[in-house]
């Protein structure tokens, strides 16, 4: 049995997060720009249209669930 021992405060930061990654990827498509993300003590501008920033299929189970 798998316990979720996030706060509801947690729960909906989270949330708040991941609505706001989705409006990025979705201008930056929109507008055929880069996104720009800090990676490896860079700065790296990063294709909207990679397969980096499809959403994820939300019926397959992670690894997490288990």
């Amino acid at each position: 049995m798998i316990r979720d021992n996030k706060s509801e405060f947690i729960k909906q930061a989270d949330a708040a997060m991941d609505e706001a990654a989705e409006v990025v990827s979705q201008r930056a498509r929109q507008h055929k720009n880069p996104i720009v993300v800090w990676r490896d003590g860079k700065v790296v501008e990063l294709d909207p249209f990679s397969p980096e920033f499809d959403e994820p299929n939300k019926d397959s189970s992670t690894a997490d669930e288990n």
